[in-house]
């Protein structure tokens, strides 16, 4: 994070040439759509962008059991509510440029971050077992590791200086990371003895990925 800062910077001080446009774009994908707000200035756009998701999921379960002395009615209702907040940090530069038409590169880094609530029959599920205690699900989400990031080439026509279209296609990168640790007995043939016991799981995709973007540029005029 800290080397794509230094980036960015160093590529806005060297994008400065007089003329600077504020820039907004939108890029509905395949998999997900995103939106972005930068500052152009020259060949250089650095800006940030933002995803959202939300998951819901309901089961209801409804019967008759036996509760020791009769039959009887029952129902069982779970929710499951969970958020992906995706802030993403990135930079595009106009490589080559012909006419209308503006060829570029983007690199972007993206840190997930993910919230859940579970409920069954209206109160929150606390039975979730991490790192020796019980808890919400929130308190294994807080130690689930993401990061992502694109890295691609791109085209964008420039109908005036304020307004383009583009395609886009790169190769976009997700990594995540886990661990619990706990304690437990461990028969030793004669007693039980405390040991520490520990769990990690990793998971990387590198899928590729296609967009159109539509981007608007503000104020100044484009160089």
């Amino acid at each position: 994070m800290k080397k794509l800062v230094l980036l960015l910077t160093v590529c806005l001080l060297f994008g400065l040439k007089g003329y600077s446009q504020f820039a907004f774009g939108v890029a509905p994908g395949l998999s997900t759509n995103t939106a972005y707000f930068g500052f152009k200035a020259g060949k250089v756009v650095p800006y940030i962008g933002f995803q959202y998701a939300n998951v819901k999921f309901k089961m209801v379960q409804s019967g008759v059991e036996w509760t020791g002395t009769e039959q009887e009615d029952y129902e069982n209702e779970i929710k499951v509510s969970g958020n992906m907040y995706v802030p993403n940090l990135g930079v595009k530069f106009f490589a080559i440029e012909h006419n209308k038409l503006k060829a570029y590169f983007n690199l972007s880094i993206a840190k997930p971050i993910i919230r859940a609530k579970v409920t069954e029959d209206g109160d929150d599920v606390e039975d979730f077992y991490h790192n020796g205690e019980y808890g919400n699900i929130n308190e294994i989400l807080k130690d689930v590791k993401l990061l992502g990031g694109e890295f691609g080439f791109g085209v964008e026509y420039f109908f005036d200086d304020n307004f383009s279209l583009g395609g886009e296609f790169g190769l976009r990168y997700f990594g995540g990371s886990y661990s619990d640790k706990w304690e437990e007995d461990v028969y030793n043939g004669s007693d039980y003895d405390e040991e520490d016991f520990e769990s990690k799981i990793r998971i990387g995709l590198m899928p590729t990925y296609s967009k159109i973007t539509l981007n608007f540029y503000f104020g100044g005029k484009g160089e």
